[in-house]
């Protein structure tokens, strides 16, 4: 009688290795560096779109605001936006081809890009609470904090879904720039 051993589970058996929520929020805080895993380099990235979105935001929202710098303060959000876009894209990009033996799975209802790009804007709401000096008892302080560590639990469910061929990613979905609400502060 033959007993068959099955060959240990190495990480291209089980499909690509991707970081755990933990080290893209880590990431957040860092400087994007060619020597960290790809997603973890644009995930970095989005997180620095964020904070110079943060400034630009309040600009566009205060009543009190001369009507050119509102202008002008809305075209840097568009250029985030775009930013923001080619970046999620980048990650989309990797990801079709470092899982792309793997379409079996049910379908997921967003892609990877997408996710890490919702990480980092509840992060950066946190931050930028953080750094109005807003107390942790304040309530949108403590959402903030549910809404990543939710977040942070679905993508690494995600990741093990997708290690494992019990998920797959949608096909790219993100457009190269936004349109829309850009399109109207765009010179012809």
């Amino acid at each position: 009688m033959t007993i068959l051993i099955p060959a240990p589970m190495t990480a291209s058996a089980v499909g690509p290795q991707l970081p755990r929520a933990a080290a893209v929020v880590r990431a957040f805080t860092a400087s994007p560096d060619d020597d960290l895993h790809p997603v973890l380099v644009v995930a970095a990235a989005l997180a620095i779109e964020h904070r110079l979105r943060v400034g630009v935001d309040a600009i566009v929202g205060d009543p009190r605001a001369d009507d050119p710098v509102v202008a002008a303060a809305a075209r840097t959000v568009c250029a985030r936006d775009a930013a923001c876009a080619v970046l999620i894209e980048r990650i989309d990009r990797w990801a079709a081809i470092e899982f792309a033996e793997g379409r079996a799975g049910v379908l997921h209802t967003e892609s990877l890009g997408q996710l890490i790009e919702r990480m980092a804007t509840v992060w950066m709401r946190g931050q930028a609470l953080a750094d109005s000096r807003v107390g942790a008892s304040d309530p949108r302080v403590r959402l903030a904090s549910a809404q990543l560590g939710e977040l942070g639990a679905a993508y690494d469910d995600l990741v093990t879904d997708l290690r494992l061929g019990r998920r797959r990613l949608p096909a790219l979905q993100t457009p190269r720039a936004r349109t829309g609400r850009c399109n109207q502060w765009r010179r012809q």
